[in-house]
């Protein structure tokens, strides 16, 4: 009675431990919709190593039985340590009682598995690791020769093969059929392939593993596929699983049997979206940069222009107030004058004022030349000038001789520059004129290394240039060169005529 009881006892504490084991068990997976699961380290029956029945932990009770005993050989430590089944291309496979793989064509077949070569018995190589090819309707197949991996839907006649990716020859493969006509094979986790079938799935079928259920002999089509391969790990649900139940299952597997995801491709990769959104923000930097750089180069611009328009309405504000401004106070008091006296008294002051009138209105015909637009080139300038030292010495009673440079017509020139280099020109001409008592008077200009240079000389009485402190608008002419950045030089002596030499810097040609 004692020994019953302690038998008893014994007997409980093993279910317990049983019970237990299968909670941890199913605890590690999804339990909902659990259809299969067979694993090479828990309910394998031998025989001299060979697996007679490999049980299933799902609960369902559909382990699978090798008919012969030539069956797959269970090999202990061939997976980091773990045991596996293993199916060397000629042996025989094993089968489950029937039941609806894909029910409504709906499912996630996952395989822990190693390819180690083509089959021996297949006249293509091919090896099933699962299938319902024959029994109750044909229906689906599932193998590798170790080159590409293929899914037969039985019906349509069509293969989908896709290539191995790992150097590392286990493989956690998944088949999942999300639709009615739609599969997917994922490889390490990753999706390689999405492909349609023909809803052709029987309602029942006994599920083969390591061959197609063929049962051998001579004729073709009794030849059986066997697997060249082994087989760790298999886990079957009669639902697709979600996202978050998909990483538990790898999760646990990779954990389990220490195998490694395939890592996803760069564009999924978080350095790949960091980059990403580093060179984006680096391109809205660059790209606001260069709109703030080109609205403020605008505005710089603008600046500019306003600037040099200012300049502008001063040069013509001082010219109009020093000639014309001048010019119209002299006549005012030469008119005064003349109009107190009478007869040949007023003679003088009626000369001088056609004189500055004549003057006058030379200075405002300058004036409204120099800001004509039409007149730009430098080109236009020197015609210009050419014309008005002609005027200027036709009767001043010397020889002369004007030699200006041909061409120019791509240097454009500022109201400025024009006006300037008209103004020093004429007046040291004018000086020449009035002052210098000369014979010969020579004009000579050149364009040399972005310069137009100038050489005017006189023959004439000259002049101490260190008493010469007020008069012939020597400071006026100094004043204007600087202004255009150019230099003048004078050379005159009493007795020993003048010559100026002066250049002026041109802009780089159009």
């Amino acid at each position: 009675m004692r020994c019953l009881y302690k038998t008893y006892r014994l007997h409980i504490v093993f279910v317990l431990l049983v019970f237990m084991l299968q909670q941890e068990i199913h605890a590690q997976l999804p339990a909902r919709g659990l259809d299969l699961w067979m694993r090479a380290d828990s309910g394998l029956q031998l025989y001299n190593k060979r697996v007679l029945i490999w049980n299933d932990l799902s609960g369902h009770q559909r382990q699978a039985i090798t008919q012969t005993r030539n069956g797959p050989e269970f090999i202990h430590d061939a997976l980091n340590g773990h045991p596996v089944v293993r199916f060397n291309g000629t042996n025989t496979g094993m089968e489950t009682p029937s039941f609806a793989t894909f029910p409504g064509s709906r499912g996630t077949i996952i395989i822990v598995a190693r390819i180690n070569g083509r089959s021996m018995t297949s006249g293509v190589g091919m090896g099933n690791l699962l299938a319902t090819y024959h029994g109750e309707g044909l229906s689906w197949q599932f193998g590798s020769d170790g080159e590409i991996i293929s899914f037969y839907d039985g019906l349509s006649g069509h293969g989908f093969p896709i290539h191995p990716s790992e150097q590392n020859p286990w493989q956690i493969l998944t088949l999942e059929r999300t639709g009615d006509t739609v599969m997917k094979i994922y490889q390490g986790g990753r999706l390689d392939k999405t492909f349609n079938i023909v809803k052709g799935d029987p309602a029942v079928n006994t599920l083969k593993i390591g061959f197609n259920g063929r049962t051998g002999g001579t004729a073709t089509d009794s030849i059986p596929e066997v697997l060249n391969g082994d087989i760790a790990e298999i886990i079957i649900y009669d639902r697709v699983l979600d996202q978050q139940e998909t990483t538990a299952v790898y999760d646990y597997l990779t954990g389990r049997y220490g195998l490694r995801l395939r890592p996803p491709p760069f564009w999924e990769r978080t350095w790949f979206y960091a980059a990403v959104v580093i060179v984006l923000l680096l391109l809205a930097v660059l790209l606001t940069k260069i709109v703030v750089q080109r609205k403020l180069r605008k505005k710089l611009a603008e600046m500019e222009r306003q600037r040099e328009m200012d300049r502008e309405r001063h040069r013509i504000s001082r010219e109009m107030h020093d000639d014309i401004g001048a010019g119209l106070a002299q006549i005012a008091m030469m008119s005064e004058s003349a109009r107190k006296k009478s007869g040949n008294d007023n003679e003088k002051e009626l000369l001088d004022i056609a004189q500055t009138s004549r003057t006058l209105v030379n200075n405002m015909s300058e004036i409204i030349w120099s800001l004509n637009p039409e007149y730009k080139t430098l080109e236009h300038l020197i015609s210009y000038l050419r014309e008005q030292l002609n005027k200027q010495l036709e009767y001043a009673g010397m020889e002369f001789s004007i030699r200006l440079p041909e061409g120019g017509s791509d240097i454009l020139l500022t109201n400025e520059q024009r006006r300037n280099i008209l103004l020093i020109t004429k007046e040291i001409v004018n000086n020449a004129v009035k002052y210098s008592g000369a014979r010969h008077l020579t004009v000579e200009a050149l364009l040399e290394a972005g310069f137009l240079r100038f050489w005017i000389t006189d023959d004439g009485c000259g002049f101490d240039v260190q008493q010469q402190r007020t008069g012939n608008g020597l400071h006026n002419i100094r004043q204007r060169a600087t202004e255009l950045g150019g230099t003048l030089e004078l050379i005159t002596a009493p007795g020993n005529g003048t010559k100026y030499r002066y250049a002026i810097p041109l802009p780089p040609t159009t």
